[in-house]
């Protein structure tokens, strides 16, 4: 959540119907109103990432990007995503946890061979996106569950 420090004019990606049915281009916040920001729906949009936007498909991001992504003009600070923010407020630590992980799979990969188990894996999505298993719904514990061995 944000709030406004002046009155702002939020111009819209896209036109809407108001209740009157005329089309707005634009909303007026005043000064001192809450905003929340909606990262997950900016990140899984179809409009925006196509009919599969709410797949995990790391793949995406090794071909060209669809015109939409670049269209939208998403003003985040990595991968046409707003998963850290963006502008002044943007996470500072996003280049560090990237370093990190690149350290740990630097030293976990070559030591270890990764193999899938046969559960099937569900994606929970709030705060902390995490895995589980399917069918583990009334646990809050995430759950990938694979074949580990040394090499």
């Amino acid at each position: 959540m944000r709030t406004t420090r002046s009155d702002v004019v939020l111009p819209l990606s896209s036109p809407i119907r108001d209740v009157d049915g005329r089309q707005v281009h634009e909303i007026f916040v005043p000064k001192h109103t809450n905003v929340f920001v909606q990262i997950y729906n900016l990140n899984r949009d179809p409009s925006i990432w196509g009919a599969d936007a709410a797949e995990w498909k790391p793949e995406r991001w090794l071909a060209p990007l669809p015109q939409s992504v670049g269209d939208a003009n998403i003003q985040g600070v990595y991968a046409n995503t707003m998963t850290f923010i963006g502008g002044t407020r943007a996470c500072i630590g996003f280049k560090f946890s990237q370093l990190e992980m690149k350290v740990v799979l630097s030293q976990i990969i070559p030591a270890f061979r990764f193999a899938p188990t046969e559960a099937e894996i569900v994606w929970r999505f709030g705060i902390i996106s995490s895995p589980s298993v399917k069918g583990s719904v009334g646990t809050f514990h995430p759950k990938l569950p694979m074949i580990v061995s040394r090499v």
